[in-house]
């Protein structure tokens, strides 16, 4: 985000303050950035019942995170693993694909690339409020309950933070792949 000169890495915070070698400034750098473009705008879509909107965040959230988080270069594999290893509904078989795909690998297909590429969820997939749990399958549509799939976000939000906190091994991977993500946009501060 960028106001006149300056670029900020989240809401609050600078990216020419960064302090890549300074774990406490890099994670509360990250955190601030995860919670306030991404996760504080779904929740207030979400408070508004605003199911579309809110959906998108979470889908770019889930891009975002994904791609800090596994280090896999390749987008749908990165987003199929972390969907499977943090919202365990996702890794359930697909009813309409059982051998072949998971939930997980059916929202990328459908949801995220349909909203990323396209702007729309594909193959008549919808989000709804309307169903208890984080995805319903109702004959050969899946239908994703945006609520309950930000929640499930943010507590796998939540326990990362705590993770890379308290782990050397997870915070040298986390600073790697901030460092990759934000190399261009480091170097033009810079200059």
């Amino acid at each position: 985000m960028r106001i006149g000169d300056i670029v900020y890495f989240s809401p609050n915070r600078k990216l020419i303050d960064l302090k890549w070698d300074d774990k406490d400034n890099l994670v509360a750098a990250f955190a601030d950035r995860v919670e306030g473009f991404y996760l504080t705008p779904a929740r207030q879509l979400n408070d508004a019942k605003q199911a579309f909107a809110t959906g998108v965040i979470c889908v770019t959230t889930i891009d975002f995170l994904a791609k800090i988080q596994t280090g896999e270069e390749v987008v749908w594999k990165r987003n199929k693993q972390w969907l499977e290893d943090n919202l365990p509904a996702f890794a359930e078989p697909d009813p309409q694909n059982p051998s072949k795909r998971t939930l997980a690998k059916r929202f990328y297909e459908e949801f995220r690339n349909g909203l990323v590429h396209e702007g729309r969820i594909k193959n008549a997939g919808q989000f709804s409020y309307d169903y208890p749990g984080l995805v319903e399958i109702r004959g050969p549509v899946m239908i994703v309950n945006p609520g309950i799939l930000l929640a499930g976000i943010s507590e796998s939000f939540i326990r990362y933070m705590k993770n890379v906190s308290s782990d050397e091994f997870t915070f040298q991977s986390f600073r790697c792949a901030l460092t990759s993500c934000f190399q261009a946009d480091m170097e033009i501060v810079r200059k």
